[in-house]
């Protein structure tokens, strides 16, 4: 469990320092309860508050000799934590033995009391250190965060610590990192979330070397995040009978490690080792668990074959499995689009390629990174293009992406700085995803930059030349925010030179066509020649689709990869129980959906009447009015319009 420092005041520590000083039980609730252990071990120890004893340093001889003992975890910690230490300017990284004693140090080095500096060598045990971050980790087994003033034998020290042990699969300790970074840093937490990454992403590497002999399969119920540190790790040998588990696949396979260990691959999976081995070997795979009903993304590392990744804090997206409808060009991308539509972003193409900003909206999975980059494409040349998700990032990290900072702009910065995404966008094409989430005092700076095409890097005075096209992008109507006050007027404005609203998918005119097109380019991409049950077309296209495309995309390719091989014709039985449920569910506000695994066709007509008579009883409640139906019905009056028209006789 993580510490919750972060909510203790200095002045409320300070307070709780000097009921210690004056012997005094300290207050319920004073200190983190970790902190408040701590101090009483302190005390126990009998550390004088405010002095500092002699502590423990190893010789140059007996250093090496524990460097020589903990050799294959220094050479795999070495590179992250160099990573880590380039792009964390002014902070200190400590790898430390299960004893806290530091076997190396890197980036700057940090002075205490005027005394000494921590530096390899130095034993950390809260005997004779007191309270710091190494020993606690140590001891709550768990990450911490320890402030300056929580540090007891000197609370005026510069520095606040965040440490993180890191165990092997039997839970025993075989280390820890600690990150030492300025005390009047505002975030502290981001170190710990880093420190937290850095010992996850190490824990990963030990695990692929202690099994580089064996098969390593990769699960995740992400796929952007199967290589990130919260994907599962399963050792396997040549056979598929699984040797090890570390805890992130348990959590992601529904069970206990321990009951893991000795079964099969194919009790998992429900599929032969055979099969595993071609569908996942090296390239990313949608995993059908039978036993739970649910969905993995999985790829499999066969021996001596996986090739460590530098740490960068950061998942990896796979190039695998892309979404057909998503990889094409503009002109494929609206072919199939209704008139309308297609000539609006077409206009936006032109618009774009003269220089003027396009807007564009819709709700989450309506395909609007997909139509920003096919406008990018439309331009013919080789020119970047750089997206920034505004919800995906901190308001206080969003400043500095966008615009850059240089070497030294505030703790933390990278060596050397950062261009920012509008400089790297410089020529090409700048995407803003999600701009109805950035916070409003960002919004003036963006407003001035777009108007005078300059931008200056935090700390820096200097003003950089940007010439680039933007496209900003919202699943909120930036309108209606422009009217509650959550979002500027004038750069709504300036962003909209022209606007393209994306329908839901269940507004497209021939939904089951554009269902059997990707389902036939699925097919294509896979090898497989599988045909799509007309019943269970129905059942799609009767489907509301709050993912939309991004929803209906990844349940065709489940379903496709889940299929045997020997089969030829894709029925709802052949559904994951979570998909067969999903179909089953009501479709509108009132409406239950009586689709059953037994009787699809009849289900889908009988689930049509049903909703073509809820709709009609509430126009009628509404007196005929088509917006004020669609607003109870939860749905737009396009799709209103259009569910009617197609229930009609």
């Amino acid at each position: 469990m993580i510490s919750k420092t972060v909510l203790r005041t200095p002045d409320v520590i300070l307070q709780a320092r000097e009921h210690l000083l004056r012997g005094q039980q300290l207050p319920m609730g004073m200190l983190d309860a970790s902190i408040d252990r701590s101090w009483q071990r302190c005390i126990e120890h009998g550390l004088q508050l405010g002095s500092l004893p002699e502590l423990p340093r190893l010789d140059s001889g007996e250093l090496r000799a524990q460097r020589e003992m903990h050799r294959r975890l220094i050479e795999l910690a070495d590179p992250l934590i160099r990573r880590v230490t380039e792009d964390l300017r002014g902070c200190q990284l400590l790898l430390a033995t299960p004893d806290a004693t530091v076997l190396k140090s890197y980036g700057q080095r940090f002075v205490l009391n005027d005394r000494f500096h921590i530096g390899a060598g130095i034993n950390l045990d809260e005997r004779w250190f007191g309270t710091n971050a190494p020993a606690l980790a140590l001891i709550e087994r768990a990450p911490v965060l320890v402030k300056s003033c929580e540090h007891l034998l000197f609370p005026d020290n510069p520095v606040s610590c965040v440490a993180a042990p890191l165990f092997d699969l039997n839970g025993d300790c075989l280390g820890l990192i600690d990150l030492t970074f300025e005390a009047n840093h505002p975030r502290p937490e981001i170190f710990l979330r880093r420190v937290q990454q850095l010992t996850g992403a190490l824990e990963q590497r030990l695990f692929f070397h202690h099994y580089q002999q064996r098969w390593v399969l990769q699960v995740h119920a992400s796929l952007a995040e199967l290589d990130g540190v919260s994907c599962g790790l399963v050792a396997m040998n040549d056979s598929g009978l699984i040797l090890a588990v570390d805890s992130q696949a348990a959590q992601w396979l529904g069970e206990a490690s321990v009951s893991l260990i000795g079964r099969h691959i194919e009790e998992l999976l429900g599929n032969s080792w055979k099969e595993i081995c071609r569908q996942c070997e090296r390239c990313s795979v949608l995993l059908g668990l039978p036993l739970t009903g649910a969905q993995l993304v999985g790829r499999l590392n066969p021996p001596d074959q996986w090739q460590p990744a530098i740490f960068s804090g950061e998942a990896t997206v796979m190039p695998a499995s892309p979404e057909p409808f998503l990889s094409r060009g503009l002109e494929a991308l609206v072919e199939d689009w209704p008139m309308a539509l297609a000539r609006e972003a077409r206009r936006a193409s032109r618009a774009l390629e003269a220089g003027l900003p396009v807007l564009l909206q819709g709700k989450t999975g309506t395909g609007k990174e997909q139509l920003a980059r096919a406008l990018h494409s439309s331009l013919g040349e080789q020119r970047p293009f750089v997206a920034l998700n505004c919800a995906a990032l901190p308001e206080s990290l969003i400043e500095a992406e966008l615009f850059g900072y240089v070497e030294g702009a505030f703790t933390g910065a990278r060596k050397g700085g950062y261009s920012g995404r509008l400089v790297q966008a410089n020529g090409g094409t700048l995407m803003l995803d999600e701009i109805g989430d950035m916070p409003l005092a960002l919004q003036a700076r963006l407003l001035r930059v777009l108007q005078e095409r300059v931008v200056t890097p935090l700390g820096d005075h200097r003003e950089v030349p940007i010439d680039c096209r933007v496209i900003a992008a919202s699943h909120r109507d930036l309108e209606s925010l422009v009217t509650t006050g959550d979002f500027r007027e004038d750069l709504f404005y300036r962003l909209a030179g022209v606007v393209v609203e994306l329908p839901t998918l269940n507004e497209q005119a021939d939904l089951a066509g554009q269902i059997r097109q990707h389902w036939a380019a699925l097919c294509r991409q896979h090898g497989r020649s599988l045909a799509l049950d007309e019943s269970l077309l129905e059942c799609l296209t009767a489907y509301l689709w709050p993912g939309n495309w991004r929803e209906l995309i990844h349940c065709l390719e489940a379903a496709l990869v889940g299929a045997e091989p020997e089969c030829q014709r894709l029925t709802i039985e052949r559904l994951s129980p979570r998909w067969q449920r999903k179909l089953a569910q009501p479709i509108e506000s009132g409406v239950r959906n009586t689709v059953t695994s037994e009787d699809p066709g009849n289900g889908c007509q009988e689930l049509r009447e049903m909703e073509r008579t809820h709709m009609v009883r509430t126009l009628e409640a509404h007196g005929g009015n088509m917006t004020a139906a669609a607003r109870t019905l939860g749905i737009s009056r396009s799709t209103l319009y259009r569910r009617l028209g197609e229930a009609s006789p």
